[in-house]
């Protein structure tokens, strides 16, 4: 208690009282793309971005702790070659032995082969966010075929536009494809590690930490992490260089106050507008499993259900086990992006913290509202719940570093899932996990039985993010005294004097701290109406990137001219 009011006195400079109205009629910080991320012309250029990712300690990828021994980094079939050379180097210089591997390798195939496979699977682009759904269906589903035919037959309509696609590749392709997913990597990793006993540490996938170290066995323990850093946009800018002892610093003081919690409420200028009441020895286990680098877990559920990480030894988890516990939330989650792309807006209603209704959203929102009522979907009761139904809120994912900007290139791939990394973000997912039985930190084989015995999925991933949030909590005890964690994007623990003051060793805390990048939202932050943005998001987001490219985007940060 004696170290929370440390904290209470260090934030109260953000102590508020929550509006009574869902909106705040307040401006937001203005659109930003960090204009210094350029592409590289020799490895020379690469070499003093590659040196500080090997030495950060913070965030998804957190090459920096290991300090010797032997990486094992597994390599995607698009990753740019001259960066994980430059990676390579970078460790070699400070004593690390470095094992790279292909995916194709692993999975027994080809090069060539692996990335036919991974085209002609993912042919279509981030206009078309309601593809989350056909990855949910492949993904999530012992048998897929079960709930596409049940989809057929209701809405033939849906069902060709999420795979209509898919029915044109090959036998081969799609078995290719499956080989080299997190799933069909397993054995191979394993086989690997089970003749490299030198390997100490690896480092694999873009996403989903936990279930990645699942898919290593007993070899779990070596997961260090996801593998991000091999392009220029994701290595090249001042996320791999920004402090990793401010940026863990920062993350304490966010999870620090939700021991103390008993309400929340969170709105969002596209809408959002929920609240939800915590326990107080909910509200100590939340704050027991919140912590996971670059990836807060703001919602109970996510933190419980498992064995949490541990703050001190990370990426280790901790010996105690978190039992799940589901919480009553009411109110609107609403946006425009989610892990794929991007959709017309959508908003989904929970009732006592079940999807009650769902809004809008075009295809996205359509497939969304078939499967609400999908055969047994609301009725059964998933292992080691007390209560019935698979859409719950699940997921809270908070972004904690402010040098995160969303990738103008992942768009015409079909993926939009480095939005969510920036401080201040958080992406909603919809659906029950559980990410450990209460033995041991694995998959639990009860689970993965029971959702395949009666035709379920077996993880969340429906998601919706929150760009410019504002997320507060109120503290047990007190009659109305709330802390803002979250301020329209923005993290308040980087106004700390405490932050400022580590920060300060590393430069200017000003510039240190800011955000790199903010979205570009018609009527909310930049210049046109949001009705029109809300109705086709992806014509604003094709404009931007074509900006970029062109290096003439009005809002690049540090500023440059663009009228040359």
């Amino acid at each position: 208690m004696k170290h929370f009011f440390a904290l209470f006195s260090v934030a109260s400079i953000l102590l508020v009282s929550v509006p009574s109205s869902g909106a705040e009629k307040t401006s937001y910080p203005a659109p930003r793309f960090p204009s210094y991320v350029k592409p590289p012309k020799s490895i020379d250029d690469v070499m003093p971005f590659a040196r500080a990712a090997v030495r950060q300690t913070g965030g998804r990828t957190p090459l920096g702790l290991v300090e010797k021994g032997t990486v094992l980094i597994v390599v995607e079939p698009d990753a740019e070659e001259i960066v994980l050379q430059a990676i390579k180097k970078a460790y070699e210089e400070r004593g690390v032995k470095v094992q790279m591997v292909p995916q194709h390798e692993l999975a027994g195939v080809k090069k060539e082969e692996a990335q036919k496979a991974k085209e002609a699977t993912r042919g279509y682009t981030s206009e078309h966010g309601y593809m989350e759904a056909e990855r949910w269906i492949n993904s999530r589903f012992s048998d897929p075929e079960v709930p596409k035919k049940w989809l057929k037959e209701r809405r033939p309509d849906l069902y060709k536009a999420l795979f209509a696609k898919e029915s044109q590749v090959s036998t081969q392709l799609k078995a290719t494809a499956e080989k080299i997913t997190r799933k069909g990597l397993s054995e191979g990793l394993i086989k690997y590690l089970d003749k490299h006993p030198e390997v100490n540490a690896v480092f694999f996938q873009r996403g989903g930490r936990t279930a990645t170290s699942r898919t290593m066995g007993e070899h779990s323990k070596k997961f260090f992490g996801n593998f991000i850093f091999d392009n220029r946009w994701e290595l090249m800018n001042k996320a791999a260089t920004f402090p990793g002892d401010v940026w863990r610093l920062a993350e304490e003081r966010i999870i620090e106050p939700l021991a103390w919690v008993d309400r929340v409420h969170v709105i969002d200028p596209e809408g959002t507008n929920f609240t939800f009441d915590v326990e107080e020895k909910q509200a100590q286990a939340w704050a027991k499993g919140g912590y996971q680098q670059g990836h807060l877990y703001m919602f109970p559920h996510q933190a419980t259900g498992r064995f949490p990480y541990s703050t001190v030894d990370y990426p280790a988890f901790t010996k105690d086990y978190n039992p799940r516990f589901l919480l009553k939330v009411n109110g609107v989650f609403a946006g425009t992006t989610n892990h794929t792309g991007s959709f017309p807006r959508i908003e989904v209603r929970l009732k006592d913290g079940y999807v009650a209704e769902v809004k809008g959203g075009g295809i996205y929102g359509e497939v969304w509202r078939e499967f609400l009522k999908y055969p047994k979907m609301n009725e059964v009761t998933y292992p080691f719940h007390d209560q019935p139904g698979y859409w719950w809120i699940y997921e809270a994912g908070l972004g904690t570093n402010p040098k995160f900007f969303k990738r103008p290139d992942e768009a015409m791939e079909g993926t939009n899932s480095s939005e969510r990394n920036n401080a201040g973000v958080i992406h909603w997912g919809f659906g029950l996990r559980l990410h450990h039985g209460p033995d041991k930190p694995l998959e639990s084989k009860e689970w993965m039985d029971f959702a395949a015995q009666n035709g379920l999925p077996n993880d969340h991933w429906w998601h919706i993010h929150n760009v410019l949030p504002t997320y507060r909590v109120r503290i047990r005890g007190t009659k109305n005294s709330w802390l803002t964690l979250i301020d329209k994007g923005e993290l308040t623990a980087f106004k700390s004097p405490e932050i400022r003051a580590l920060a300060s060793r590393y430069g200017d805390p000003k510039e240190l701290l800011a955000d790199d990048w903010s979205p570009h939202l018609p009527g909310i932050n930049a210049p046109g109406r949001y009705e029109d943005y809300a109705k086709d998001p992806w014509k604003t987001q094709v404009m931007v990137m074509k900006k970029i490219e062109a290096a003439n985007y009005e809002y690049f940060y540090p500023a440059v001219n663009t009228k040359k």
